[in-house]
């Protein structure tokens, strides 16, 4: 749901929907309503009656309304009609946009087809069933609405105020003036100087997408990521997205013959698809953090494309690869990683059945 949700929202408002809260509430609200009427058109095709004036023009113009989107999306992207995935079934079955517009434009011309050919037979058909299947999901999908107002924190010491991780107020200064006057009165006046004058720490200032990463919290080994010091790299991936899962287990293969610098990893997924992400890379665990919240991970993408990978050094970023530009020799190039040969009984044990997943040859869908 939260992948649609995005998917609807970044439609509607644009790229940077997360900006606008009241926006992205209406917009869970739609793709629920979207749900619920394509449930009930399937359940409507087995129904006898209203076919023709009611089922096939509203599947008609429910298929043309994603494929004109399809075509928007085409246009508009940077990965154009043939890469990547339009999302349409997850990652169970993805397709691009070219196919998933060939799959709508045949599914309307079915439409078309039936629409001319088929006789309507006059019967009383009981209507009870899809509707109540379309307001039952409905009711039950609308209970998962959340609202994305953010609530700001308020500083712990009311007498420093932090406004970011790096500036903060000094206490008030006053300064003395003393000036003659022509009546040889000496006058002595007190001035205080401006109370929002700041100090930098001696910290580099970190960029906005590093005060974001900051914020996801403690890792799982415990401490917060360290970020401004040294060689890191940031990875963020969908523990479903096939491209991610390749890419951690190629980083774990690195691991296992080079030095790699520090990895800390932001999951977005459930726990279920945490431990088959882990698994089908040999069970090789590095420092990660798991968010459930799409809306955040995107936010934390920037518009980019998964896996996201930051390449840092001394706090400031270096690379930025994502979908359409990383690749295993481009990472071993950056961080000067040397290909060795190593025998096949040094590799990966994958897919080992531990940490309590031991339907390990299953998806995590199925």
């Amino acid at each position: 749901m939260a992948f649609f949700d995005a998917m609807v929202a970044e439609l509607f408002l644009g790229p940077n929907y997360y900006d606008f809260p009241t926006g992205l509430y209406y917009t869970q609200i739609l793709s629920r309503v979207l749900i619920a009427s394509e449930l009930v058109l399937g359940a409507a095709i087995l129904m006898d009656k209203w076919v023709k004036r009611i089922t096939i023009p509203a599947i008609f113009g429910m298929l043309l309304l994603f494929t004109v989107h399809l075509f928007y999306e085409g246009l508009t992207s940077d990965k154009g009609f043939i890469e990547g995935n339009c999302g349409c079934f997850g990652d169970v079955l993805p397709m691009n946009n070219l196919e998933s517009i060939i799959k709508n434009v045949v599914a309307m011309l079915a439409a078309v087809f039936v629409w001319l050919k088929y006789k309507e037979e006059e019967k009383l058909a009981v209507w009870a069933g899809p509707l109540v299947i379309g307001i039952v999901t409905l009711l039950t999908l609308l209970m998962g609405v959340k609202t994305y107002q953010e609530v700001e924190e308020q500083p712990e010491n009311p007498e420093v105020i932090v406004e970011d991780s790096l500036l903060t107020t000094v206490p008030e200064p006053t300064t003395i003036e003393i000036s003659e006057q022509p009546d040889s009165a000496t006058k002595i006046s007190v001035v205080k100087d401006d109370p929002t004058a700041k100090v930098k720490k001696d910290e580099p200032e970190l960029s906005p997408i590093l005060t974001m990463l900051q914020k996801m919290g403690k890792m799982s080994d415990g401490k917060p990521m360290e970020l401004s010091k040294g060689e890191v790299a940031v990875c963020l991936f969908s523990m479903t997205c096939g491209h991610c899962q390749e890419s951690y287990k190629e980083l774990c293969e690195l691991s296992a013959f080079a030095s790699l610098p520090k990895l800390y990893l932001i999951n977005y997924g459930q726990e279920f698809e945490q431990k088959y992400f882990f698994n089908q890379a040999g069970n090789c665990r590095h420092a990660h953090v798991r968010t459930e919240d799409y809306t955040k991970f995107n936010r934390l993408l920037q518009g980019k494309g998964f896996p996201r990978i930051l390449a840092l050094k001394d706090g400031k970023i270096v690379q930025d690869w994502n979908i359409d530009t990383y690749s295993k020799d481009a990472f071993m190039k950056h961080f000067k990683i040397e290909e060795t040969n190593k025998n096949a009984e040094d590799g990966l044990n994958l897919q080992k059945k531990d940490d309590g997943f031991d339907d390990f040859e299953k998806q995590p869908w199925e």
